[in-house]
């Protein structure tokens, strides 16, 4: 009984992770140009913020990111800051892998013969995503020395009411800056 138990549990979990697996996450990706000194780098102020996704508050968001550059170690500087902030923030179609549902049916013909029916339906076509990127500029000769970025951002976060969400998100994405590079 006890090991019939134990199989049931363990193909449960199987089919609950497969099924979950297919569910949208954040991808968190980051690049920086090699060579980069990042260490003396600690004041900053925004250059330009495009906002393609329609109520979307950039006041909003600027908080956020400085609130998490902030922790840190970053200082807001509009006089003389050693780096300049873009940040882009649009939608487009999901990259995501596609899952599909489908069936077929089979019939038996004659002694060694079959005849079939199949078909499928796409899932999660036309879904629409967020991407947010951040590049990060050396002021002193205007060269991007990094950029991060944030995909399959569900478009629900850039709503006012989910800004613990969009903090979050946005934690995660600065949290990777400066990149941890190896000597």
């Amino acid at each position: 009984m006890y090991q019939a138990n134990t199989r049931i549990y363990a193909l449960f979990t199987l089919v609950a992770s497969l099924l979950f697996s297919g569910c949208a996450s954040v991808h968190y990706a980051n690049d920086y140009k090699s060579g980069t000194q990042f260490n003396n780098l600690k004041t900053y102020n925004w250059r330009a913020i495009t906002l393609d996704i329609g109520g979307t508050d950039q006041a909003l968001l600027t908080r956020l990111a400085d609130k998490q550059l902030a922790t840190q170690g970053f200082i807001l500087d509009k006089n003389q800051p050693q780096l300049l902030l873009d940040l882009q923030v649009f939608s487009r179609q999901s990259q995501s892998g596609n899952s599909s549902i489908g069936i077929g049916i089979g019939m038996p013909v004659g002694r060694h013969g079959s005849v079939g029916l199949g078909t499928s339906q796409l899932l999660n076509r036309g879904k629409q995503e967020g991407v947010m990127l951040i590049d990060v500029t050396r002021a002193s000769d205007n060269t991007l020395i990094w950029r991060g970025s944030a995909e399959g951002i569900p478009l629900i976060q850039f709503s006012l009411s989910a800004e613990q969400k969009l903090g979050d998100t946005m934690a995660q994405l600065l949290g990777q800056f400066p990149p941890k590079v190896a000597p």
